[in-house]
């Protein structure tokens, strides 16, 4: 009796859980007739990609200045003040660039601008902060590292009084990193929404995309879910391929991981290099796999070197840029407020310029950091600062 019990039991269970798949399959395959019937509705498809054209139109123009917030004596508490600077990487031409920048607004205040120089590693960041700690630094900017790598140390430095500004490493919109005085947004996820939407436009909505992300940068998650979100809204029929280059290993894997999915992936016409100077490895990466009539690379940060490929090479056709001498200045500006004791701001409110063929020289020739978005950045900051009357 008990084993009949057990065995008409068993076979009840057996009978639900067939029915169970069975249902989940008829399910998913409606899913897929539903999504394979979204992905051939040729009116979605014009949709979407005029959408993502009229997007990138509105950011072909120079941008204008906003201020961030309220105007203060900004040379009164930060002249002849030492600002130090740890950045992410001493390896990478943004960074260079931005603190050109930072350098240009040290000296409007009187300030002095000590770069720590360092190759990526978090014990060189810690490092860093204890000789900012050691010269009794005014201010410790921190520009694109994940801060929670450094926590010990940034707790060191606020306890000696010294106020510690994380840079660029979170999106408009998220909040400020767990440790730190106070921080400095980046637009990432609308610069990921561009380098998708550029793609759609110029594909007509079919792009077979190679995405090459940097996961140990913090600001990398805001920039894919702007593009992520972007493809799954406006392009059902883009197919996106992910591949993770951490930051000290571009030099060596950018251009081997390129070459080797053009390989595998002779259908991919479009690259992304999530930041822009990776692509002096995958330009030479696509060169060598004879692809270069084919394959575009849509990308983010404005750097110099990459404009200047835009400027004389098809591979880079579009470029999502910042000014960086404005992200140097606009850095500054909540190092000098957090200095002189003033509210820090929620967003410096840098813009965002697509470059083009059409437009890519106004960034000068050869392009400059500073070049192409005007000048009101340099009298605005100024006015605010109390430079000026």
């Amino acid at each position: 009796r008990c084993a009949l019990d057990v065995k008409v039991g068993l076979r009840v269970r057996i009978a639900l859980f067939f029915g169970i798949l069975l249902a989940l399959a008829l399910a998913a395959c409606g899913d897929d007739d539903r999504e394979a019937s979204r992905e051939d509705d040729p009116a979605q498809v014009r949709s979407g990609v005029s959408a993502a054209r009229a997007e990138v139109d509105r950011f072909l123009a120079r941008p204008h200045f906003t201020a961030p917030g309220p105007a203060f004596d900004a040379a009164r508490e930060a002249r002849g003040r030492k600002i130090f600077e740890i950045p992410i990487t001493s390896e990478v031409p943004f960074i260079a660039a931005v603190e050109m920048g930072m350098r240009q607004a040290a000296e409007e205040v009187g300030a002095e601008l000590i770069v720590y120089p360092n190759q990526g590693e978090p014990s060189q960041w810690a490092q860093g902060i204890r000789t900012a700690i050691a010269e009794r630094a005014g201010a410790i900017l921190l520009l694109a590292q994940n801060p929670e790598l450094v926590g010990p140390q940034i707790r060191q430095a606020e306890a000696a009084g010294i106020p510690v500004i994380v840079l660029r490493t979170t999106g408009e919109g998220e909040s400020c990193p767990r440790v730190g005085t106070a921080c400095v947004p980046a637009p990432f996820e609308q610069a990921g929404r561009l380098e998708a939407d550029w793609v759609i436009a110029d594909s007509g909505g079919k792009a077979n995309i190679l995405v090459i992300t940097s996961n140990d940068a913090r600001s990398t998650r805001p920039l894919l879910n702007g593009l992520m979100a972007e493809l799954a809204e406006k392009c059902p029929r883009c197919e996106a391929h992910f591949v993770d280059v951490p930051i000290p290993e571009w030099a060596n894997r950018v251009r081997t991981e390129v070459q080797s999915a053009l390989v595998r992936d002779p259908e991919i016409n479009y690259v992304i290099p999530i930041y822009d100077s990776m692509s002096q490895y995958a330009v030479p990466a696509i060169r060598a796999g004879r692809a270069t009539e084919r394959v575009k690379i849509s990308t983010f940060n404005g750097t110099p070197f990459v404009l200047g490929l835009l400027q004389e090479d098809d591979v880079v056709a579009m470029d999502v840029g910042e000014n960086l001498a404005w992200v140097g200045w606009a850095s500054m500006d909540q190092a000098f407020r957090v200095i002189a004791g003033e509210r820090p701001v929620r967003s410096e409110r840098t813009p965002l310029r697509v470059f083009v063929d059409g437009n890519v020289d106004e960034a000068g020739t050869p392009p400059r950091f500073d070049r192409g978005y005007g000048n009101a950045y340099v009298d605005g900051y100024r006015k605010l600062w109390g430079l000026t009357r």
